[in-house]
């Protein structure tokens, strides 16, 4: 019987290839429309073949394409409308930004989560690195591990971040928030660090297949309308700090239970 997509693919998600990441991609963006696809138009919107199409429902987790459907049909029925002052709704942009957002939360993997609490647990030393648009991410993100009790620091400079390469151990934790998933800065300041040690690395990246995710140990992906103005990027980076707080959320939960 089929159940919600989000469920059903939370643990098979992280296995699959750049084609397939590809074509998860644009369901989650167009779920509304790929229900009502057959294979065959799905395939040939997507330039690929029918079998292409028929063994990414099977990667996951789906008997066959209709499984699929069946799946997107029934999340698409049951998905949560949100409960807003009506002069909101009439901004079309209102609804893309709390679609974005809600999409963000319903992708994150349970596996990833678990991977994060459990290295939480260890009371790692917690390192954040931001591109230029995610600075002030960085800087609440700090303050959110050190109210934990953790050993938080969130560099602003490159020269900053560059004093940190040697002393970073196996057993710290590296956070780096990039929409793009491709600033030089940051990759060559991990790769440098991996030189020396193996802390693990989680990141926040949108959802493609950029040279970060691929690197991290843990990537949670978000969705966002971008946006550039004047020569600035203002693209929202809400959901990152969303995939933050719902973390170490999570993480004081779990450890109230425990106690």
């Amino acid at each position: 019987m089929a159940s919600d997509f989000f469920e059903s693919t939370a643990e098979t998600i992280r296995n699959l290839n750049q084609t397939d990441r590809q074509l998860f991609d644009y369901v989650v963006k167009n779920m509304n429309t790929v229900k009502n696809m057959s294979i065959q138009k799905f395939a040939a919107t997507m330039y690929v073949s029918t079998t292409t199409i028929f063994r990414f429902s099977q990667k996951l987790g789906f008997s066959g394409y209709t499984d699929f459907i069946n799946s997107l049909i029934i999340t698409a029925h049951t998905k949560p409308e949100a409960i807003l002052p009506g002069v909101i709704l009439k901004e079309n942009y209102s609804e893309e930004y709390l679609k974005n957002a809600m999409e963000t939360v319903r992708v994150m993997s349970a596996a990833e989560i678990t991977k994060i609490t459990e290295l939480l647990a260890k009371r790692p030393n917690v390192y954040i690195l931001t591109d230029e648009n995610t600075h002030p991410i960085a800087q609440y993100s700090e303050r959110l591990f050190i109210g934990l009790g953790l050993h938080a620091y969130a560099p602003e400079a490159t020269y900053q971040m560059q004093t940190l390469v040697n002393h970073i151990k196996d057993s710290d934790m590296l956070i780096a928030l990039s929409y793009s998933g491709q600033s030089r800065t940051m990759l060559d300041f991990i790769e440098r660090v991996f030189l020396g040690a193996r802390p693990f690395l989680m990141s926040i990246t949108r959802a493609d297949n950029n040279i970060l995710g691929t690197l991290s140990d843990a990537n949670f992906y978000i969705f966002a309308e971008e946006i550039h103005l004047g020569g600035m990027d203002l693209t929202s980076c809400m959901p990152m700090l969303m995939i933050m707080e719902l973390l170490v959320y999570t993480y004081i939960s779990q450890s109230k239970l425990k106690e």
